[in-house]
């Protein structure tokens, strides 16, 4: 029977008879033939001419079949090749001594010739599977390293322009517009905002299914965790007139211990999903245990539903309900798909009921375990004004071979007492970092000459050579795989931002790295009283903040209390040290000040002391008179 493509076969046997009887069967049946009468000679033929099939002798001067064959599966190369042993040894011991060194097959001598054919044929067609299959999940693997890449790629080249958009947009907005220039500069923000998601979107679900998905084990706040995210999209439940609101079950312990970043991003994909279809109505998160160690999480919305028939197409990518709902509502179709695929990641499941006009509820369990610690509440994020005026003067370098990025930043941040001094690549970054004094640097990656990987371990490995504390380096660069952020903290970056960048995460971003100093000398024991309400005067564009930024921090008032009649004075250090630096950046001056003593002497462990400046910082909260500056 002859073969359809021919197949090369090694034939080491040290007598010349059986090599030339296997050599002529295998001939006539239509394969190349190689041959050799020892090891050495059969090792030389495999590394020169590549066989497919080897036919093995065991019985041969220096080294024998078996150890050949040991070693031959050893090595990577050529551990694939099918190898059958063809001896006379026919004992069950030698038979298992041949297949426990790797061996494919085993005949015993005298053989017959159609079964050796017929297992030569057979373990060939499962070598060239094999070789097949090798070659597709290399394929599939160069497939998927090109499409990260190149989604990669794309975001950095997207971003970049749209850093700009979206900042000189947001800077337009604070200028002296009329009204129909501020709907204008409104327009193509919002444009610019709607084109981000978009990106975000589809940059999420590449990750996921590139296997770039980290999960992390931490322990967190869960009521904390779902305030954020009911603050995150507050704006849109206001557009919405569609209140969200949170229920715990009361069984529930608030201390958990598993992926927050995860969840977060799955409740506000579902939250925003629901506030997107829901007009004048309501929005609810709830949580309840649904099993040992799991949650079962629900958002109900009283929305237009999705009917029965569509409802198990929404979680595939880039699909909605129907077109009309692509129109009427936008979205790329992959928040819910980037949800599937997110639980199924962290173990759990999704599914949803939804009746047309009744509203939709959206399911999700996920396994968590109680925290190991007792984790604090985390206070709602309030954003700074980029015209707060308790920042401290700071020598700034920004690095961005982008002008333009270059001259949004430097918009950003005109209204502070900030420095700042730019370079077009790491090379010239290096040289400043060396010759002036630096606060912080604000590091992009990709540039010419010297990129941002380079230059950042150059400034650390200086620092460590001048015995000098690390200034914080933050990684601004429009890279958004978790592989950059690694690679960014590996050369040594304190923090890793992503473009486009807004001003006051920006602001934040250097608030929280860099020590806000004291103007003077303070002596707290000492200090005078309230002579009368406190009074502070505030920049106007934070009034609507305002609000929001109180209630938080009469919480934190309560829970300082609260924290005080424990004992624990490492929770009151880092509790007022939080509520002193969002106290400074809102222009609350007076109330930072108290957080900042209040601090010192937890740090000090001084009890009555601490005990009394926290009754003061709650007496200022109910007292404090707020007034405006006048433009």
């Amino acid at each position: 029977m002859q073969i359809s493509s021919p197949h090369t076969v090694l034939v080491v046997d040290d007598h010349l008879i059986n090599l030339r009887l296997l050599t002529a069967i295998l001939q006539g049946a239509g394969y190349t033939v190689i041959t050799g009468s020892n090891s050495h000679e059969a090792l030389e033929q495999i590394t020169n001419q590549s066989p497919d099939i080897i036919l093995l002798d065991v019985m041969m001067p220096g080294m024998d079949g078996f150890s050949l064959c040991r070693k031959l599966k050893k090595d990577p190369e050529f551990s694939d090749i099918p190898l059958i042993f063809l001896t006379s040894l026919s004992q069950k011991e030698d038979i298992i001594e041949g297949f426990n060194a790797g061996g494919n097959d085993y005949i015993v001598k005298p053989f017959n010739q159609q079964e050796l054919l017929a297992r030569v044929r057979n373990h060939l067609h499962l070598y060239d599977m094999l070789q097949e299959n090798k070659r597709l999940i290399k394929l599939s693997e160069d497939a998927s390293r090109s499409k990260t890449e190149f989604l990669a790629s794309m975001s950095h080249e997207i971003r970049t322009p749209l850093n700009s958009i979206i900042g000189m947009a947001e800077v337009l907005a604070d200028t002296e517009l009329s009204s129909e220039q501020h709907n204008y500069v409104r327009i193509f923000r919002s444009a610019g905002e709607s084109l981000l998601e978009i990106i975000n979107d589809i940059l999420d679900l590449s990750k996921i299914e590139a296997g770039q998905t980290e999960l992390e084990d931490i322990d967190f706040h869960l009521p904390s965790l779902l305030d954020s995210v009911a603050s995150i999209l507050s704006v849109r439940a206001a557009e919405q007139n569609t209140p969200i609101s949170i229920k715990i079950h009361p069984d529930l312990p608030h201390g958990l211990r598993g992926d927050p970043t995860r969840l977060r991003q799955i409740l506000i994909n579902l939250v925003g999903n629901g506030l997107k279809f829901t007009e004048n109505g309501t929005v609810q998160i709830s949580v309840r245990t649904a099993s040992a160690g799991r949650l079962l999480f629900a958002i109900r919305d009283t929305g237009i539903g999705i009917p029965k028939e569509k409802q198990n197409l929404i979680f595939e990518s880039f699909t909605q309900a129907d077109s009309l709902t692509t129109r009427k509502y936008g979205g790329t179709g992959l928040g819910l798909t980037i949800c599937k695929k997110l639980t199924t990641i962290m173990h759990g499941q999704i599914w949803l009921e939804s009746s047309p006009g009744k509203g939709s509820t959206f399911f999700f369990t996920c396994p968590f375990s109680p925290a190991l610690s007792d984790p604090l509440p985390v206070s709602k994020q309030a954003t700074a004004s980029s015209s707060c005026k308790i920042l401290q003067p700071a020598h700034l370098l920004l690095v961005d071979d982008n002008e333009d990025n270059r001259n949004l930043l430097c918009l950003y941040l005109r209204n502070t007492p900030f420095t700042i001094v730019t370079a077009e690549n790491g090379a010239e970054a290096v040289r400043i970092f060396k010759h002036s004094p630096v606060d912080l640097v604000f590091m992009d990656i990709e540039m010419p000459v010297m990129d941002g990987y380079e230059a950042t371990r150059q400034m650390r490995h200086w620092e460590k050579e001048q015995a000098l504390e690390e200034t914080p380096i933050i990684a601004l660069t429009a890279h958004a795989f978790v592989r950059f952020r690694k690679k960014c903290m590996a050369a040594g970056c304190s923090d890793y931002l992503t473009k486009p960048v807004r001003r006051d995460t920006l602001i934040h971003t250097i608030s929280s790295h860099l020590s806000l100093k004291q103007v003077e000398p303070r002596q707290t024991k000492n200090k005078a009283e309230f002579h009368g309400p406190p009074e502070v005067c505030l920049d106007p564009k934070i009034k609507k903040l305002l609000p929001q930024f109180l209630e938080n921090k009469r919480q934190d008032a309560e829970h300082l209390l609260e924290i005080l009649q424990s004992g624990d004075m490492d929770a009151l250090r880092k509790l007022s040290h939080t509520v002193k630096g969002t106290s400074w950046m809102y222009g609350f001056k007076e109330l930072g000040d108290i957080c900042f003593d209040l601090e010192q002497a937890a740090k000090d462990r001084e009890l009555e002391r601490a005990q009394h400046l926290a009754s003061r910082i709650d007496d200022y909260l109910k007292a404090v008179q707020i007034t405006y500056e006048e433009k």
